[in-house]
């Protein structure tokens, strides 16, 4: 343990010491220049459990969360984005940077704790957010340094996500079994579950579940096996009113990231044509959006508390993806864009961490791929999750029986009734990840660009333009059905290159296309497509 321990000497302070306090004067004879002990460990990791949670606050959260991956995974458009593939290099080189600041924070942690048994609720859940916040790194950039001791720098070799995935599902089952609700735990300091040792132990299976999932296309049995260690776990998955999340605090930066975009500096995050086809018809049930707004008749529930119609003509619609620059000049008034009448009505809306609906569509999935078993049906697990996503948006449960009811489809052929298998694009996965991708909007579009890359769903728009520089794509292709069509990483910066030759270019030849956007990752190079939808 870190801690400062100041002794005041001579004869003033002698004397202070033995002098009687037996009047109620403890306060005034407590010298204020002379701290007491002071548990770094728990500073540093509440640094890096909101840093990870929330990429630092608004500056570096725009520009990999909104600028970035909103994009990708075509949740939202914005003024500045990557549009096009074409990478930021300033943007890439500052979340290079905190990363490994954030992780020198959690080795510290680990290295104070681990050797003291009486702090073992540390050690783990430093563990834990070690997986969280590199697992979501290495799957923006690739192969990576993975530093694992305060020893180690971001000079590190440059690791393969196979072996870091392994030493993941191997870390969180020794997180998990360290965790313990008899011993000492931080609770003002724990923004995300205020020290309940139960709740991050379920927090922690979780994780492992989802990254399990991660290799299903790459190494099916490797996904099954550690599923299903994931779902026997004794202390369980998340439980509904269990979600992670995060709250925003006072002064710049600080406060829910795109309330400060669109309201503090009025540049509108928009819908997407993609998105906006998942949403529309699927369900069966009436838009309820703003009075006079021109929308479809029969939108998703959640989809009108998504998106207000846009400034301009009162329209419910998104965006094409992939326009040129000179072709967005209207983003801001002509499009459908993140609602302020349900999302952005205060600067301090907790962001999402990790959504109980997510697991229901995790298990949902494993259980109907086979990866794990005796842990109920996916059909079960699918409603729950939509009527849990439903309730986390204060949509009536009458309203969830009847959209789980309906075979109306949405524009890419799905529907939300489990058992209705008529037409293209609605196979029983195309549903699962449609309701996976449409709960965890807006904070975990990580998740969705995740789905993307490993099994092409849900359906998009191919994007209208590519910058041909930024890797090596289908030319003019409009076949949704091919994974080649969309973003697979982004680029390292290029400092690395200069400073960090000889482990960077170990880490480009693990790239198929070396250092581009379209360079596939590990998990996700069998360019699997399960898309079965059709465009007219």
């Amino acid at each position: 343990m870190k801690t400062k321990n100041i002794i005041l000497s001579g004869l003033i302070g002698l004397t202070l010491l033995t002098t009687s306090c037996d009047n109620g004067f403890d306060a005034i004879n407590t010298n204020p220049n002379v701290p007491g002990t002071i548990d770094y460990y728990k500073s540093d990791l509440a640094t890096a459990l909101r840093a990870g949670a929330t990429l630092d606050g608004a500056d570096l959260h725009q520009r990999i969360k909104s600028i970035n991956v909103d994009v990708f995974s075509h949740y939202l458009e914005n003024g500045p984005g990557r549009r096009n593939y074409t990478p930021a290099d300033s943007y890439n080189e500052a979340y290079w940077g905190a990363h490994f600041r954030w992780m020198y924070l959690l080795n510290t942690v680990i290295e104070d704790t681990k050797d003291k048994p009486e702090l073992a609720n540390f050690t783990a859940l430093a563990k834990v957010w070690r997986v969280y916040i590199q697992s979501q790194a290495t799957d923006f950039f690739g192969p990576m340094p993975f530093p694992k001791n305060t020893a180690d720098a971001e000079f590190a070799p440059y690791e393969p996500l196979a072996d870091q995935y392994k030493f993941f599902y191997n870390e969180l089952k020794e997180a998990v079994a360290l965790f313990d609700a008899s011993k000492a735990f931080m609770t003002p300091e724990d923004n995300i579950y205020f020290g309940q040792v139960d709740k991050w132990k379920r927090f922690t299976n979780s994780l492992h579940l989802r990254l399990a999932l991660r290799v299903s296309e790459i190494d099916p049995t490797l996904c099954k096996t550690e599923a299903q260690a994931a779902v026997s776990n004794a202390a369980g998955l998340m439980e509904l009113n269990g979600d992670a999340r995060i709250g925003s605090v006072t002064g710049w930066g600080n406060q829910y990231p795109y309330y400060m975009y669109q309201i503090g500096w009025g540049g509108k995050s928009v819908m997407v044509t993609s998105m906006e086809k998942v949403l529309t018809g699927i369900g069966g049930l009436a838009y309820h959006g703003p009075t006079g707004a021109i929308a479809p008749a029969k939108v998703d529930p959640r989809g009108a508390k998504y998106f207000d119609p846009s400034s301009k003509n009162k329209e419910w619609k998104g965006i094409a993806p992939g326009l040129m620059s000179n072709e967005v000049s209207n983003m801001n008034t002509d499009f459908g864009y993140m609602s302020q009448l349900w999302i952005l009505t205060s600067d301090s809306r907790p962001m999402d961490v990790f959504l109980y609906p997510e697991v229901c569509f995790l298990m949902a999935e494993a259980v109907e791929r086979g990866f794990v078993s005796g842990s109920g049906t996916a059909k079960d697990w699918y409603e729950k999750g939509v009527k849990a996503s439903f309730l986390n948006w204060g949509i009536s449960d009458a309203d969830a029986t009847a959209y789980l009811a309906s075979a109306a489809k949405n524009t890419w052929g799905t529907s939300a009734n489990y058992d209705d298998a008529t037409g293209n694009g609605n196979t029983k996965l195309e549903k699962i990840i449609t309701q996976k991708y449409i709960a965890n909007y807006p904070d975990q579009a990580y998740q969705a660009w995740d789905d993307k890359r490993r099994l092409n769903l849900p359906a998009f728009d191919i994007p209208k333009y590519i910058d041909p520089g930024a890797g090596t794509y289908p030319s003019n292709s409009k076949d949704i059905k091919n994974p080649e069509n969309f973003i697979s990483r982004m680029t390292y910066p290029q400092s690395e290159s200069l400073i960090n030759n000889a482990k960077y270019l170990e880490g480009v030849a693990q790239l198929r296309d070396g250092d581009k956007t379209s360079s596939p990752l590990w998990w996700a190079s069998k360019r699997s497509n399960y898309v079965t939808s059709v465009v007219n």
